[in-house]
């Protein structure tokens, strides 16, 4: 009987402690303000673990085509490229006020995922990281058409991503940085 007690007091008295945690504000949920390293493995751990489980339901994605390539640039480069870059377009101003900010395309955090790994982030999106999930509004084919791209863009110079653009018809519309360099606008 004594331990149930026990126990029944320490819950309670965790209960409290959150519910006066949560209550007084503590933790600062501000996107320029960094988690603290525990809380970051932590989550990074979760992600990781999440993904990997997830991601193994999905099949083995046929292997890359030019079709499959084309379709992959095209929406790569219209959803993707404003948080993650490209070859000669470098992230936007965008990702700079998120957190965790977005991996570049060409960087370890994006090219050691396996590619259904890929996929799955693609198709189902990361919870308060600002990555969208594309399934609902993407085919299975066009989701592997960017995992494909995603893998051969570290392969491209800034004149061959270009070239694509151009190819593809894409207007350059200088979201790049609206500010035109001033900093920050008030």
């Amino acid at each position: 009987m004594k331990l149930v007690l026990t126990v029944m007091a320490v819950l309670i008295l965790l209960v409290v402690g959150v519910a006066v945690f949560v209550g007084l504000g503590v933790y600062n949920v501000s996107a320029r303000v960094p988690h603290r390293n525990i809380t970051l493995w932590f989550l990074e751990k979760v992600r990781q673990q999440s993904i990997f489980i997830r991601s193994k339901q999905i099949p083995t994605l046929p292997s890359e085509n030019a079709e499959r390539e084309n379709i992959g640039f095209r929406h790569y480069h219209a959803m993707c490229r404003v948080c993650h870059g490209a070859p000669g377009h470098a992230q936007t101003e965008i990702p700079k006020g998120l957190y965790p900010k977005p991996p570049e395309y060409k960087s370890k955090n994006v090219q050691r995922w396996r590619d259904t790994e890929v996929y799955w982030i693609v198709e189902n999106g990361i919870k308060m990281t600002g990555m969208p999930a594309f399934g609902p509004t993407h085919s299975k084919g066009e989701l592997g058409g960017i995992v494909v791209f995603v893998r051969e863009l570290p392969n491209l110079s800034a004149k061959e991503y270009q070239a694509m653009v151009e190819a593809g018809g894409f207007k350059e519309e200088g979201i790049e940085n609206h500010h035109h360099g001033k900093g920050k606008q008030k």
